[in-house]
């Protein structure tokens, strides 16, 4: 387990090299709700992304990294709840996240850059009555319960309805057969990308 206050961030992921910017990872969250994408579009975009045209892990491997990328940060240990909802948008709460930045940290995300990692650090736990970001997550998180009066449950409601944000569809279960024929796509577009390099190295593209 990294701590931050010990040990410099991680910057490869068994012996890959990942790109860590905060903004690598805004931009992987965005590639993976993206509904104009299909798998193998998300595939190519997240190894674009993390790893340029360096030597990068496939199939289960890259998925397994992005994972790590995306919430190795996080040592709590995971709510016991079912609930899935999305509750981030990065292009919706954009400013949201940008003025917090700039009035809580004295951070420009503009033009400062960070490791994924450290923004995700500091973005969860900014304090919340400083924070109109939390308070929103606040909001889209709290359940309606029977115990809350009427005004209460209206007030809450048109809050949600205010800030609400689309939702991922369920992941569906691939089948042994799309399973082997996404594996044997990824190491098609492997072998691509390894003649590539050969190619660009022998000065022949």
């Amino acid at each position: 387990m990294i701590n931050v206050m010990l040990d410099p961030l991680p910057e490869e992921w068994n012996g890959y090299k990942v790109n860590t910017s905060f903004r690598i990872g805004i931009q992987v969250f965005l590639v993976q709700y993206d509904k104009e994408l299909n798998e193998y579009e998300k595939s190519d975009a997240l190894i674009y992304l993390l790893f340029d045209e360096r030597e990068h892990p496939d199939g289960d491997d890259l998925r397994q990294c992005v994972e790590w990328f995306l919430n190795g940060w996080f040592h709590d240990k995971p709510e016991s709840s079912k609930d899935n909802r999305r509750l981030v948008d990065y292009d919706i709460d954009q400013w949201r996240i940008y003025a917090d930045f700039r009035q809580i940290y004295g951070i420009d995300l503009s033009l400062d850059d960070m490791h994924w990692w450290m923004f995700n650090g500091l973005l969860w736990n900014m304090p919340y009555k400083q924070s109109s970001f939390q308070q929103v997550i606040e909001i889209r998180r709290k359940k309606i319960t029977s115990k809350m009066g009427k005004e209460e449950r209206q007030a809450i409601k048109e809050a949600q309805e205010m800030y609400a944000l689309e939702q991922p569809e369920e992941k569906k279960e691939y089948t042994e057969d799309e399973k082997t024929k996404i594996d044997e796509y990824d190491q098609m577009m492997a072998e691509i990308r390894a003649k590539k390099k050969a190619e660009k190295e022998l000065g022949l593209a």
